[in-house]
């Protein structure tokens, strides 16, 4: 276990990816930056952007495996990397949460959620492209901040990022995105490429 990890680069990558998360998700808090957009307003929370560097250090570590190694491996190495996405997004969930519940952050329970749906997102476009896993999280979140907004400042409900935390098809969207893409984890980890 200690040695898949390292080759996994988890406790120096996801360490540091995870820190800085937690970083974020305390100091950003209910911050907007004015960035372009298309339609709507120009009013973007800055908090949008909190789960990309998890979520792209959690790409780094599922990358760093070794395929012709782990493919004819007797242990599951696909179980593996989902207890550790598993881990990864637990935690997550339970930084937002206490940044919420505990420091009054407004939107740190949104960045749990987020976090999930990212993570979901990365991980089917892995299954369909290796190469844009890491990019996919990033192209949601702009194409968001470029065209999911009202005129009004009101976001689309396939935003999903930009919904408020009540929002309950957000919150079912980022755990069947989470899950569908645990799913093709199974499928598609031991492959050759």
């Amino acid at each position: 276990m200690i040695l898949w990890l390292k080759a996994r680069r988890a406790p120096t990558v996801l360490t540091a990816a995870f820190l800085l998360f937690t970083i974020l998700t305390i100091l950003i808090g209910d911050v907007v930056v004015v960035l372009p957009s298309l339609v709507g307003g120009t009013q973007t929370a800055l908090s949008l952007f909190v789960p990309i560097p998890l979520v792209a250090g959690l790409t780094l570590c599922l990358d760093s495996g070794l395929a012709a190694a782990e493919a004819p491996a007797v242990r599951n190495m696909a179980l593996k990397d989902i207890m550790l996405i598993g881990a990864t997004m637990l935690s997550a969930l339970a930084v937002g949460y206490l940044a919420h519940q505990y420091l009054q952050v407004p939107p740190a329970d949104i960045i749990g959620r987020n976090t999930l749906f990212l993570t979901g997102l990365m991980l089917c476009s892995r299954a369909l492209s290796q190469g844009a896993a890491a990019l996919a999280p990033t192209a949601w979140t702009i194409t968001v901040v470029m065209i999911g907004f009202r005129s009004t400042g009101d976001a689309y409900p396939w935003t999903v990022i930009a919904e408020p935390s009540g929002a309950l098809h957000a919150i079912v969207g980022a755990i069947v995105l989470l899950v569908g893409g645990l799913i093709a984890r199974m499928y598609t980890s031991r492959k050759i490429s």
